[in-house]
């Protein structure tokens, strides 16, 4: 397969809830080499433990976490009270097989992370992995992720959000990619940069069915000072940035992965 061409990106085929619909097994495979990879897992949970500094009874939050791959790994460490948000079925579902297989205490449960189904100030910490932030076109629904982050972090808890890095998909910028998830799976992504996003039309291709994935996806891409503000306003102190993070060893496109910001900051 030595190019494809999916065609212009048609905003009329853009269905703003696509985040409804695309994390489900198939994400698993397509995206495999970043969310399937225990080695490069293990690199991000370092930065998490680095920057939150938790203590093993702290209640840790991995918010859209999907099935819960930074969870289960620091319930490996030794963290006793991890809670996992997603409102992926599918993927809750995966989760809780793999966290009873290894016979790990991980609280698993679905909602929308715009409404947390959690008390007030009953959080330590809160982990947003994997460019799990910035769905939304619409601001008005990335900020309220953040002040419900706000609202159940206790006093001085630690928020730590995995971003797509914009310098980095602006500068770098590829309109199309192709990569071999599996023996059967090819998976192609046509890329259109807006002023502040991406829009991605990702095709999946299976060499034994055929054509089974044809969905459009957007990622905000956010400056620092629009990050910065969105923090603060919500209530949070502290703010800082790691820019540059990628924790896979071999250079390749991995998509929205590639390339990230860290950004945290502390409640209260």
């Amino acid at each position: 397969m030595g190019f494809f061409l999916l065609g212009a990106i048609r905003m009329s085929n853009f269905d703003p809830e696509w985040w409804r619909k695309i994390f489900d097994e198939l994400y698993l495979a397509t995206d495999a080499r970043s969310i399937a990879n225990t080695e490069i897992t293990r690199v991000e949970v370092d930065l998490i433990e680095e920057l939150t500094e938790a203590e093993a009874d702290d209640f840790i939050l991995d918010l859209c976490g999907g099935q819960g791959r930074h969870a289960l790994e620091l319930a490996r460490r030794g963290y006793r009270n991890v809670v996992v948000l997603d409102y992926s079925f599918p993927l809750l579902a995966c989760g809780i097989r793999e966290a009873c297989e290894a016979k790990l205490n991980i609280l698993f449960l679905r909602c929308d992370a715009r409404c947390l189904c959690l008390k007030e100030s009953s959080i330590d910490h809160v982990v947003i992995m994997g460019n799990s932030f910035g769905y939304f076109r619409n601001d008005e629904d990335n900020c309220l992720i953040i002040s419900e982050v706000a609202r159940v972090l206790k006093p001085g808890g630690k928020i730590v959000v995995d971003l797509v890095n914009r310098n980095y998909i602006v500068s770098q910028f590829r309109p199309q990619s192709w990569h071999e998830a599996d023996d059967d799976l090819i998976v192609c992504r046509d890329r259109k940069l807006e002023s502040n996003g991406i829009v991605v039309r990702e095709v999946v291709l299976s060499r034994q069915k055929g054509l089974i994935r044809d969905i459009t996806y957007f990622s905000r891409l956010f400056k620092k000072v629009e990050l910065l503000n969105i923090f603060r306003d919500a209530g949070f102190r502290e703010v800082s940035f790691i820019d540059e993070f990628t924790p896979h060893k071999t250079r390749g496109d991995y998509g929205m992965l590639t390339n990230r910001t860290i950004a945290s900051a502390v409640a209260g």
